[in-house]
């Protein structure tokens, strides 16, 4: 039996879902992290995020599927260890520290450009760009800018104030698209829980090490309502969204699986819009539709004859 493509696999439901869960951390992350007066401290909410979120899951492992959370070789361990230093450690500090500067919405656009950046260092491991998936990352990345940016007299610019954390936020997908291309060389169907799971812990063992060097300036939550979002955050988004992109990665291309997470943005808008007050104007509703068109038209396979 052929395996199944386009929009009828179940890789692209795992991607769908994680892109989803993945929306919701921007929102709730600006609201933790917002201003000089954050709640907690980039490092901490790091730590604490994947920490949970591995416990968890190694736990879920131990129950249910012991055999394969221990199946990786010494080798695939250290390839493991390597990943989350990329995936989860500079991902989510260089985020979370750029989101105290910038807007949820901004975040997850300028985390959009990942995608990109993926499927560039991804012709470096084999993976193709057709002529379709070229177009619709243009037209998407053009998307992006536009709601990024704002409409001046001189054309599109860029507001100073939030500069600071959207260059952080940069690197946070930079970080991110070097994982994604790593993992497509680690990744399969069958080791994807637990590539999940060691990745999770192998980053929080280094986020509690850079912890203990930087004990004057770790902010610990300090209500029920802060700790409520961060076991949120370490089951949904963590646990459960790291499972399911990697659990993509193993049964659908490098491209198809980066391009989804386009979906990501649009979300956080909406999201962003119901929950933070962030707003877009009418140029930057342009700019997110045509996010969604690239979706589009890079992702649904192109009719052939029969």
């Amino acid at each position: 039996m052929k395996p199944m493509n386009g929009f009828w696999n179940p890789g692209v439901f795992w991607s769908f879902l994680s892109a989803f869960l993945w929306a919701t951390v921007y929102v709730a992350t600006r609201w933790l992290m917002r201003g000089e007066e954050a709640k907690i401290d980039p490092v901490t909410l790091s730590l604490l995020r994947f920490g949970l979120g591995g416990i968890l899951l190694f736990c879920f492992c131990l129950a249910g599927n012991r055999k394969a959370l221990f199946a990786l070789s010494r080798r695939d361990y250290l390839q493991v260890a390597l990943l989350s230093q990329f995936s989860f450690v500079g991902m989510s500090v260089f985020l979370f520290w750029g989101q105290r500067y910038t807007t949820a919405i901004n975040s997850s656009m300028i985390m959009s450009s990942a995608p990109v950046l993926t499927i560039l260092l991804g012709l470096f491991i084999g993976e193709k760009i057709s002529l379709r998936q070229g177009i619709g990352m243009a037209v998407g990345t053009l998307g992006c800018m536009m709601v990024i940016g704002v409409v001046t007299e001189q054309g599109l610019a860029y507001s100073p104030a939030s500069f600071r954390g959207d260059l952080l936020v940069l690197v946070s997908a930079l970080s991110w698209s070097i994982a994604s291309v790593y993992a497509k060389k680690i990744v399969t169907p069958e080791n994807d829980l637990a590539v999940t799971v060691w990745s999770m812990l192998f980053a929080s063992l280094s986020l509690l090490v850079i912890t203990c060097f930087r004990l004057d300036s770790v902010t610990l939550p300090n209500s029920g309502t802060i700790w409520g979002l961060l076991l949120y955050l370490a089951v949904f988004p963590t646990a459960l969204g790291f499972y399911a992109w990697n659990a993509a990665m193993g049964r659908i291309s490098l491209n198809l699986v980066t391009i989804m997470q386009y979906l990501t943005p649009i979300m956080t808008i909406l999201m962003a819009w119901a929950f933070l007050g962030e707003s877009l104007c009418a140029f930057e509703i342009l700019g997110a539709a045509l996010v969604i068109a690239g979706i589009g038209y890079s992702s649904f396979p192109k009719r052939r004859k029969e």
